[in-house]
C-alpha cells in the first residue's frame, strides 16, 4: 500500500520504519530540511520536504494511490487539516494524532465522522491505558488481551523461580490451557520448542485462557502485593491521564512534579489523589514522603536519565516494582540491565496502535508488539475463503519461526495441538516476528 506519513518526528520515524519494514511504498513530509537530512541515511522511505496539508504536494506523490494517510506532527490542527484535506482529495483511510482530551470524549465518532478523520489517536492516553492494564497483574511486564478478553498473553521475568530453569518444555508442567510462546534471552528472540529451557533473567511469554494465565503467577512462586499505592513522577499528560485512571480505580496515587504549574493543573482535576510539587529525585524528599511503603514508582519526565536515576533510587529505598518512560530506544535493554522493571515508549505504543489499524482486515482481527517490535501477536478469525480452514495445525507449514498459542472456538479457549483441525470461526493467536509477518498474513489468506 501506498501511504504518507506527515511528520518525521519520534512517533513519524519510527511508524516509517515499521511501513518499511512491512514493504509498503512510504512518502514521509516533512517541513523541517534538517530532519529530513538526519532521515536519509536511516531510512529505505522517500522524503518529501513540504507541507504535509498542501493538495499540490499530494498530487506531485501521485494523490490518485495514495491508500492511507497518517499525521503524526506535533499539531492537533495541522494534523487534523491533513486529514480532512487528504480524505476530500479521495484517500480512503486518515489518522491523526490528537492530543486534545476534548476528541476523547462521546462526541469523538460524530466528529471524526464530519471531519473524514478515521481514527484519532492520543499518545499519551495510550501509554497511560499499557500502563494502567500492566498494574493489574503486578508481576508482569506485559499484558495483551486477545479474542474480546478470552485469551490473555502475559510476560514475566525468571528471577526467582529457579526450579523452571534448565528443563525442557514438554516437561515442565505449566496451568491448565497455557503454552510458553516467546522467550527473549538477551537482545534474542526465541519461538521455542519442546527441547527449549528457561533461563536466569529470560522474559518468557505465556499465551492462554484468561482464568488460567492468572494462575501463571503462582506457578511461578510469584509473590507480588497487590498494587494499591503508586508514586508517579511527572504530571506532564501522561501523568495526568494515568492518576485519572488509577484514582477511578480506587488506587492511592502520590504524584510529584517540579513544576507548579502543572502541580495546580491536576490537583485541580483529582479528588483523592495527592499532588506535590518538589523533585523527584530530592532522596530527602523520597525518605520524608515514606516512599518505601509504596508498590510501584512510574518514572514519566521527558528525561530518560533523570527516569532511570529516580527509579533506581527508590528500588534502593525499598519500592518493589519501577516502571520507566524511555525516549531513547537504544536505553530500553539497558535500563533492563540494571533492574528497572517495566521499560517503555510512547513512541513504539504509538505506532503500534496506528499499525494495528493498517494491518486490519476481514480475517486480521488484532495485533500487538512486544520488546521494542521483537515479535508479533496477531490474533486471526478462519474464514471459508481462509486457507486454513479444515486443516490440521501438523499439516501447517507457516513462513519462517511462528507458533498458534491460542484456538477461540464457541467461547472455548483451547491450548492446540498437532492434530487440533482449525474450523470456520475459529480465532487463531499466533506468537511470530515481525519478519514473518507479511508471509504469514499471506499464507493464511483469506
Amino acid at each position: 500500500m501506498k501511504i504518507v506519513v506527515v511528520g518525521a518526528g519520534k512517533v513519524g520515524y519510527s511508524l516509517a520504519q515499521r511501513l518499511a519494514q512491512d514493504q509498503h511504498d512510504v512518502y514521509v513530509i516533512e517541513k523541517n530540511g534538517d530532519r529530513i537530512k538526519n532521515l536519509e541515511n536511516n531510512l529505505d522511505v522517500n522524503l518529501v520536504q513540504g507541507n504535509g496539508s498542501s493538495i499540490a504536494l499530494l498530487q506531485e506523490i501521485g494523490i490518485e494511490d495514495i491508500g492511507m494517510l497518517i499525521a503524526v506532527t506535533d499539531s492537533d490542527e495541522v494534523n487534523m487539516l491533513a486529514c480532512m484535506l487528504g480524505k476530500a482529495a479521495g484517500i480512503p483511510k486518515t489518522i491523526a494524532r490528537v492530543r486534545d482530551t476534548e476528541y476523547e470524549n462521546g462526541t469523538n465518532a460524530v466528529i471524526r465522522d464530519r471531519l473524514g478523520i478515521d481514527l484519532f489517536i492520543n499518545p499519551e492516553m495510550v501509554t497511560a491505558q499499557e500502563i494502567y492494564k500492566v498494574l493489574k497483574t503486578p508481576a508482569a511486564l506485559d499484558v495483551e488481551d486477545f479474542a474480546s478478553g478470552a485469551v490473555r498473553l502475559v510476560e514475566f521475568k525468571i528471577r526467582n523461580n529457579l526450579h523452571v530453569t534448565g528443563i525442557p518444555l514438554r516437561k515442565l508442567e505449566l496451568p491448565p490451557n497455557v503454552l510458553i510462546v516467546g522467550i527473549m534471552r538477551g537482545s534474542d528472540m526465541i519461538i521455542p520448542h519442546g527441547k527449549s529451557t528457561l533461563e536466569y533473567l529470560d522474559n518468557v511469554f505465556f499465551l492462554g485462557a484468561k482464568e488460567s494465565i492468572d494462575k501463571v503467577e503462582v506457578w511461578l512462586n510469584e509473590v507480588s502485593r497487590p498494587t494499591q499505592r503508586v508514586v508517579i513522577i511527572g504530571a506532564g499528560l501522561i501523568g495526568r491521564h494515568l492518576t485519572l485512571l488509577l484514582e477511578a480505580d480506587g488506587y492511592d496515587v502520590k504524584v510529584i512534579e517540579k513544576d507548579l504549574d502543572r502541580c495546580e493543573q491536576l490537583a485541580a482535576l483529582v479528588s483523592r489523589s495527592i499532588v506535590i510539587h518538589g523533585d523527584g529525585t530530592d532522596v530527602d524528599l523520597l525518605q520524608a514522603e515514606e516512599i518505601s511503603d509504596n508498590d510501584v514508582i512510574i518514572c514519566l519526565t521527558d528525561d530518560d536519565k533523570l527516569n532511570l536515576l529516580v527509579a533506581l533510587l527508590a528500588k534502593h529505598l525499598g519500592v518493589p516494582k519501577t516502571f520507566v518512560r524511555v525516549g531513547r530506544l537504544e536505553y530500553i535493554t539497558l535500563m533492563e540491565q540494571v533492574g528497572i522493571d517495566v521499560v517503555f515508549s510512547p513512541r513504539l505504543l504509538t505506532s503500534g496502535q496506528i499499525l494495528r489499524l493498517i494491518r486490519e482486515g476481514e480475517n486480521l482481527i488484532n495485533i500487538s508488539t512486544f520488546e521494542g517490535s521483537k515479535a508479533e501477536a496477531i490474533e486471526i478469525s478462519i474464514t471459508n475463503r481462509s486457507n486454513l480452514m479444515n486443516q490440521y495445525l501438523k499439516d501447517l507449514k507457516f513462513p519462517g519461526k511462528s507458533l498458534v498459542g491460542a484456538v477461540v472456538r464457541d467461547n472455548r479457549t483451547i491450548v492446540p495441538k498437532g492434530d487440533t483441525q482449525l474450523l470456520e470461526g475459529d480465532h487463531i493467536v499466533i506468537f511470530t516476528l515481525p519478519e514473518y509477518v507479511n508471509k504469514l498474513l499471506t499464507y493464511v489468506g483469506g
